[in-house]
């Protein structure tokens, strides 16, 4: 199944960039990550592995597959977590809004799930993760919450 979340960053491209671009600082702006390392490689090594231990106890270790400081963009898997998902590979790209200097922050992935679990994983991952992920970004940026 394919999830695509979207939204507005009010902050502008290199400082959205700056924030994220460092694939074990998800928690200094994800409010669902409690801490974050790095098991293997560095946080902007491709094929690097990150442990993500999650404020309800879970823990996620993902696969940094592809990063690009041209085009905004990185691309991970999930080797272990609790979700109910297999084959899942996400792509968070930021892309600049030049008239009003703000970013689009785009958060999607693919992955294949029991077909009786994809409208809660459609909540869990699009909404829950990518929206409040989104959101505890731009709340870390510039101090506002969308809601």
């Amino acid at each position: 199944m394919h999830v695509y979340r979207s939204m507005i960053l009010n902050a502008p491209i290199d400082a959205v960039w700056s924030a994220v671009r460092a694939f074990d600082g998800v928690d200094q702006w994800n409010p669902g990550v409690a801490a974050a390392r790095m098991e293997t490689g560095s946080a902007t090594a491709v094929g690097s592995i990150r442990h993500l231990d999650i404020v309800d106890g879970a823990v996620f270790r993902e696969t940094l597959l592809e990063l690009s400081d041209v085009e905004h963009f990185y691309t991970y898997d999930i080797i272990d977590s609790p979700l109910p998902v297999q084959n899942y590979v996400s792509t968070h790209r930021f892309i600049p809004i030049t008239h009003t200097n703000q970013t689009l922050g785009v958060w999607e992935s693919r992955f294949d799930c029991a077909r009786d679990l994809e409208r809660d994983m459609e909540t869990i991952v699009g909404d829950q993760i990518y929206i409040g992920g989104m959101t505890g970004l731009n709340t870390h940026l510039t101090g506002e919450n969308h809601g």
